[in-house]
């Protein structure tokens, strides 16, 4: 078992250890500041816990279409000119 892991950490080169680790702590980072946020505007703007998912809601369906929207125009015409 610990053989079969250190082979698969040999294949791969050091940058993309780096990369995949720098980016699992991006992803735990923003998705740990999810509750600490609806916990801060629900006591400094006063709104409701229902406002807050809604609002929640709102930016995860305008991710998903700006991320589809920028990946059919990096598609289109390329990432860099």
């Amino acid at each position: 078992m610990i053989n079969r892991i250190k082979s698969t950490y040999n294949e791969f080169p050091k940058n993309f250890w780096v990369l995949i680790g720098s980016f699992f702590i991006d992803r735990v980072g923003g998705a740990l500041i999810f509750p600490f946020l609806a916990l801060y505007i629900t006591s400094h703007f006063q709104v409701g816990m229902t406002q807050v998912g809604v609002i929640f809601a709102l930016f995860a369906v305008s991710s998903l279409g700006g991320n589809l929207l920028g990946g059919n125009l990096t598609d289109r015409f390329g990432r860099k000119k």
